[in-house]
């Protein structure tokens, strides 16, 4: 409750932001915006919407969890990403951004790296992953926040505080008691493809913060799926697989497709216009929280318990959570 009374308020803030922009005021003052107030605005709309992308990606797990229960993996990923594009495809066209995909042939090998390297493979990992291990040992797709503050602090020049290390470190414990329960189970294959998975996805995030500064982040995203989703087609059919055959006999798959399609358009439209204005570092450390959110709607949804452990973790995961959205993005000199 608390953790949606502060979404509200810096919902409620940008709001006011937007409201007087064009005054030059803020909240009745009659005091010019100055550069200080400009990049205090960037910053809340990125923590926003990463924040947004979070509750999004709450349900991502169980969705590849029950589609490859009925598809194999390779077929149904590929599927979604290449849905997730043409959806995003789609946007883009009626609201008159077909201009703006031209900008995709100035960054098009960059944006091969982001689809391929940062997406189709990881993606597989995460799904095969998913149907080899159990969900509670999910929680090691969240040492993409370790990842994420190396790569960023030598390639992206991001300046990572104490705070902010001490804070994304109570948070990763935070989600391991959620999912787990404080029980590891046994390590398996499928758990050390959760572990590499989130290297791949952040090696694709340090390239596509670049791209970002000088592209739209609708356009960066739709060729990222598209790219991911259509160079996992042949792959899929060299396999014997045929997507289109594997749903036919499966139809109550089109529309956990057609579900996870959408979750991964939008939710990664706004992670990436997050990160375009937030540091990467301080954008990942956020996101990871999404478990916490699975938990919560687990409770008042099918009414899942909640152990004292649970209850322990979620408290780890809002307090870092709501502390490190308040940190300043800034890079080293």
């Amino acid at each position: 409750m608390l953790f949606l009374l502060y979404y509200l308020n810096l919902m409620a803030t940008i709001f006011f932001y937007e409201r007087n922009l064009q005054k030059g005021k803020y909240l009745g003052n009659k005091y010019r915006y100055e550069l200080t107030d400009m990049l205090m605005d960037v910053e809340r709309k990125g923590t926003l919407s990463v924040l947004t992308a979070m509750f999004l990606a709450g349900l991502n797990v169980y969705l590849l969890k029950i589609g490859t229960i009925y598809i194999p993996q390779i077929p149904f990923v590929s599927v979604v990403l290449t849905l997730a594009g043409l959806i995003l495809l789609v946007i883009s066209v009626f609201s008159k951004r077909e201009l703006l995909l031209l900008q995709g042939r100035t960054y098009f090998f960059k944006l091969i790296w982001v689809g391929v390297v940062g997406t189709s493979i990881p993606v597989v990992m995460v799904t095969y992953g998913v149907s080899l291990s159990m969900i509670s040992n999910s929680f090691l797709l969240q040492t993409e926040c370790i990842y994420s503050m190396f790569l960023s602090y030598i390639f992206l020049r991001e300046r990572i505080t104490k705070r902010q290390i001490f804070l994304t470190i109570l948070s990763f414990i935070g989600i391991t008691l959620i999912l787990t329960n404080g029980v590891v189970r046994s390590i398996n294959i499928g758990d050390v493809l959760f572990l590499i998975a989130p290297l791949f996805y952040q090696l694709g995030h340090v390239v596509a913060k670049g791209v970002l500064k000088k592209a739209d982040a609708i356009i960066v995203v739709t060729y990222r799926f598209l790219i991911a989703g259509l160079m996992l087609l042949p792959v899929s059919m060299v396999l014997g697989l045929n997507p289109l055959s594997e749903f036919s006999r499966h139809s109550e798959a089109i529309l956990i497709a057609f579900y996870a399609s959408l979750r991964y358009s939008f939710g990664n439209y706004l992670w990436y216009y997050g990160v375009k204005c937030i540091n990467l570092s301080k954008a990942t450390s956020i996101l990871i929280a999404y478990p916490m959110i699975s938990a919560i709607l687990g409770v008042f949804i099918i009414g899942e318990a909640l152990s004292a452990v649970k209850i322990i973790g979620i408290s780890l995961v809002f307090f870092s959570t709501l502390e490190l959205s308040r940190i300043r993005s800034v890079l080293r000199e």
